[in-house]
């Protein structure tokens, strides 16, 4: 937790940074042209993301959005105050931990850890692979990349069990038993959904649920939770 002090300096600064870009928007108004321009470019061509060639206009103006965001003082400034903030809250966080330490307590209960299937990862490909595994619930996260899961060359317990992916961008690839039903909760800034070939390529900023017609009265089911900003989820039979 932040003490008061640090709220104080945080407010302090989130000021100083609307200033400068007021400050940036008067005096320094061409990097702002260039936002609005390459901003209005990439609404444009993501109603036309249907085409190769509005996906190549698509992907050429954001990188272009946030080249000219990047070289513009406010943004420099916001990145510095998040890290500095970042700090902050690591130093209170352990101010407040070493204050409230105690001995490490031991409860008469037995527990035991698992090794997991798949472990939060910045970057890369992750998958299980065509051997069989043992199954467990899923629940990771990543910030680009690709996330396989074939359910084929595992077990699925009785009940409901649950997978829960999160990715900043990429691709999720899920692949599902014929007599396996399924719910599926995806929620994504920009991207596309096909399951079982039925789905968008065009979403933005929705949630969407779609689940199997005896999905409740199935004995072998799963239930899936997915979110990305960018990126397609797909979920096929094998």
């Amino acid at each position: 937790m932040f003490n008061e002090e640090s709220k104080k300096w945080i407010q302090y600064s989130l000021l100083a940074i609307v200033a400068l870009f007021i400050i940036e928007f008067v005096f320094l108004g061409r990097s702002f042209i260039w936002l609005l321009i390459w901003g209005v470019l990439v609404y444009l061509s993501w109603q036309y993301y249907y085409r190769p060639e509005g996906r190549v206009m698509f992907w050429i103006s954001v990188v272009a959005l946030c080249i000219t965001l990047m070289d513009t003082i406010f943004f420099r400034l916001a990145v510095a105050a998040v890290f500095i903030g970042a700090i902050l809250y690591v130093y209170q966080h352990r101010r407040t931990q070493l204050a409230h330490s105690r001995s490490l307590q031991f409860g008469e209960e037995p527990i035991e850890q698992e090794e997991l299937l798949f472990s939060n990862q910045w970057f890369g490909r992750r998958t299980t692979g065509k051997r069989p595994y043992q199954w467990q619930d899923i629940n990771s996260q990543v910030l680009v990349g690709e996330t396989v899961i074939d359910l084929n060359q595992t077990v699925l317990p009785k009940g409901e069990p649950i997978i829960v992916v999160h990715h900043a961008a990429g691709t999720i690839r899920i692949v599902v038993p014929y007599d396996v039903e399924v719910s599926i909760h995806h929620s994504v800034f920009a991207g596309s959904v096909d399951i079982f070939g039925y789905g968008d390529d065009r979403l933005t900023n929705r949630t969407v649920h779609y689940q199997t017609k005896n999905y409740r009265e199935a004995k072998q089911r799963v239930k899936i939770y997915t979110s990305m900003l960018i990126g397609k989820i797909e979920v096929r039979r094998g």
